[in-house]
């Protein structure tokens, strides 16, 4: 990554949650609603990511980036939550409750973003190639950063980012997609 290297060893608990709020917050954000696709939920995620955060803070020792290391939690956290009894009980409740508000929310976020159908397409992959695509394109994220991030093997993020690509070659019927 480019400029200041990160003051992580000078900053007190409070000053390193302010620094990532401040530095990756709305990232981290971004991060976990590709996940549980819930604005409500990824607020509740995204506190307990601060927690967390704040509690181990004496156990981050600078192995890895801030960002990196903040983004690994936030990421474990959401699959933590869609294992949960509590996500799966939320699915089936969500089936039978109309939801028009929260979609039309939805798609205006995903307009805002401009990613229009291929946010859809990346949106409905399942959260193993979600993350690797969220992670290059969104987050610029490299395949190292990546494989650090999600604690698998550089070949399996270039597998994972390869199949994504595939699946949505075939969601967009074959069209060309443009990552750019």
């Amino acid at each position: 990554m480019t400029g200041n290297p990160e003051p992580h060893k000078e900053l007190t608990r409070d000053q390193a949650i302010e620094y990532i709020m401040n530095h990756y917050g709305e990232a981290i954000k971004r991060t976990i609603y590709t996940y549980v696709k819930n604005f409500h939920t990824t607020d509740d995620i995204f506190q307990e990511v601060l927690i967390q955060i704040y509690r181990k803070w004496d156990q981050f020792q600078g192995d890895s980036q801030l960002k990196t290391w903040a983004m690994r939690i936030a990421i474990n956290r959401c699959k933590d939550y869609l294992r949960s009894p509590l996500h799966r009980i939320k699915l089936v409740k969500d089936q039978w409750v109309d939801k028009g508000d929260e979609q039309s929310a939805e798609k205006a976020v995903i307009e805002d973003e401009h990613w229009g159908e291929i946010a859809q397409a990346i949106l409905n992959l399942p959260v193993k190639y979600r993350e690797v695509m969220i992670l290059t394109y969104h987050q610029n994220y490299t395949q190292h950063e990546i494989a650090e991030t999600t604690g698998v093997p550089v070949s399996t993020v270039k597998t994972r980012m390869q199949r994504a690509r595939d699946l949505l070659k075939e969601k967009m019927d074959g069209r060309e997609i443009s990552y750019e």
